[in-house]
């Protein structure tokens, strides 16, 4: 499927835009026109999700003969399959799955031109990045450096809610069918059980794009604004191996709390062990005494590390319940004197466009 996403990404056009020359922050004009192209890409969404059960449904019921049973027997017995029907229901997903994925390469493709992000010349060499957004594609290239998100987690429990996760259109339709079912008892009609679908499978596929363009604005304005704090905290003098140590450790305390593999988390990974020309690790793990580690460390390398920690709370564009109670234990350790509420208005500076540069100023 991989040359056809590249070329519908290639015939898109970039439509020239008014953009200033700060890529992480934004005007009002440009957040305007992000915000039209989001509402737009919402609406079709769910317009999609509702359209995929009319196709289903009313085909069937309008030209019943079209969608007859197979007889199959198996083991001596004979069982009645709507094979028609089976292979109508997979075409169908395969045509909403494809128009959904070009939906969001869509989606990704004008955040990332509306920013300033993409140009001419940067359109061949920013396609994977804006493709593998479309696809939710996790980028999982941090494991290169021996940061792993994942140290510690339970994999079947992971495994177990994803799988779960994948489901969830259609559980909820399930669901929704039974209290249906429930309510109306033995009179229900079926028809209004296969059709009830419809609001249930529009809502989920206008969240499924809502969390895509979230997420293209927060890779997007994350990866200039990355560009920019790192420029910041070029140092002059060789940095020391212990602090080449912490900061390590900082990039896995990072991961760990966020346990996601995130684009923009590997590109600050990238950039720092460029900088610092940090030894690459098969594995590192972070052991107890961090915190301690930390306290320790010279002032202005303290200060680093103090505002990478704050910038990587941002960095995805949500904060999960761990990771207020991972501030609030900063707070009380002397870490950091950010609250979570101080935290999220960041984080939503951060996604409008507004900067965080009283954030950045306050640690270098």
């Amino acid at each position: 499927m991989k040359p056809i996403y590249n070329l519908f990404y290639r015939l898109l056009p970039i439509k020239k835009v008014n953009t200033d020359n700060q890529l992480f922050l934004l005007t009002e004009e440009e957040i305007k026109s992000i915000r039209r192209k989001e509402t737009v890409a919402i609406w079709l969404a769910a317009f999609i999700g509702a359209m995929g059960v009319i196709l289903l449904y009313v085909p069937q019921y309008a030209f019943p003969d079209l969608f007859p049973n197979t007889d199959i027997a198996l083991f001596s017995r004979k069982f009645s399959v709507p094979v028609v029907m089976l292979i109508y229901t997979v075409v169908l997903v395969v045509i909403e799955i494809l128009l959904l994925t070009f939906l969001n390469i869509w989606c990704a493709h004008e955040i990332a031109v509306a920013t300033g992000f993409l140009n001419y010349q940067q359109k061949k060499e920013k396609r994977n990045l804006l493709i593998n957004i479309g696809l939710e594609k996790k980028n999982k290239e941090i494991l290169k450096y021996g940061i792993d998100p994942l140290q510690g987690i339970n994999k079947k429990a992971l495994l177990a809610w994803n799988f779960f996760f994948i489901l969830k259109a259609t559980l909820s339709n399930m669901l929704f069918k039974i209290f249906i079912q429930r309510l109306c008892g033995r009179y229900a009609v079926k028809a209004v059980q296969d059709f009830a679908g419809i609001p249930i499978f529009a809502a989920w596929n206008a969240y499924g794009t809502k969390v895509i363009l979230k997420e293209a604005r927060v890779i997007i304005m994350g990866q200039n604004l990355i560009e920019e704090v790192c420029k910041r905290i070029r140092k002059d003098q060789q940095p020391t191996r212990a602090f080449k140590e912490l900061l390590y450790d900082t990039l896995q305390y990072i991961a760990v709390s966020k346990r996601d593999f995130h684009q923009n988390h590997f590109v600050l990974t990238k950039n720092l062990f460029d900088i610092y020309s940090i030894e690459v690790k098969d594995k590192h793990w972070l052991e107890d005494g961090y915190y301690k580690k930390l306290h320790a460390a010279d002032k202005e390398e303290k200060e680093v590390c103090q505002l990478l920690i704050a910038i990587g709370f941002l960095l995805d564009g949500k904060i999960s319940f761990n990771e207020k109670s991972q501030i609030k234990e900063l707070q009380q350790e002397g870490l950091i004197d950010l609250s979570v509420a101080e935290v999220k208005k960041y984080q939503q500076d951060f996604l409008n466009g507004r900067g965080i540069e009283s954030l950045i100023t306050k640690y270098i």
